[in-house]
């Protein structure tokens, strides 16, 4: 099982191979989705504070949404591990 913690939220507890924003979705905390995960937008934008190795790699797509390191789209980060993340505003 892996941990997942979003600031402000308790600690979800997970199998490896989801997106962050499927276990969002899957455990109530609001995180937007303005493209219906298609990394067409910016809405789940997070910044990861702990864990970025335990996050799938970055993908070519996400770069054109992302301000600067340390920033994953939800719609694209499959877990592997334990991470812990803060919600972002998109734009």
């Amino acid at each position: 099982m892996a941990r997942v913690e979003v600031e402000g939220f308790p600690v979800v507890e997970v199998e490896p191979g989801s997106t962050l924003l499927e276990i969002c979705e899957d455990a109530g905390i609001p995180m937007e989705c303005a493209c219906g995960g298609f990394a067409a937008c910016n809405s789940c934008r997070v910044d990861v504070l702990a864990g970025m190795d335990q996050l799938t790699p970055l993908k070519e797509e996400e770069l054109a949404f992302l301000d600067g390191e340390g920033q994953r789209l939800g719609c694209q980060a499959e877990v592997l591990g334990d991470v812990k993340v803060r919600l972002a505003s998109g734009m």
